[in-house]
């Protein structure tokens, strides 16, 4: 008979204690995960002014990399033209992935050295 209570008494605990562990604490919302910024190091292969995109490759891999109105045209610390980029020249794209893209939305595009 003692055994039987302690059992019973040790799976009241149990149970108490998953019924704890399941319940979200109250007043606490699970916040946006912020988009981590990516960075692409490369040379530009072509530019697609029509798509607004541009192929950047680094060894052998080249990314799509898309601008748009607000992506920050720069070299250094200064802004310059977008025209200044060409084919062939060095830069490092700031930006994001959307989820499941392949594509990087660029936020910053810089020229570098030539």
């Amino acid at each position: 008979m003692r055994k039987v209570m302690i059992m019973l008494l040790f799976a009241a605990f149990a149970v108490a204690g998953l019924a704890t562990l399941q319940t979200p604490a109250s007043g606490q919302e699970s916040a946006p995960k912020a988009t981590k910024e990516s960075r692409w190091h490369g040379v530009i292969v072509r530019i697609d002014k029509d798509n607004s995109t541009m192929d950047v490759r680094k060894g052998t891999i080249e990314k799509k990399i898309h601008f748009d109105s607000s992506t920050k045209w720069t070299q250094g610390t200064k802004g310059i033209d977008m025209s200044q980029f060409k084919e062939g020249s060095d830069v490092i794209c700031l930006g994001t992935y959307p989820s499941g893209s392949v594509v990087m939305n660029a936020t910053r595009i810089d020229l570098r050295r030539q």
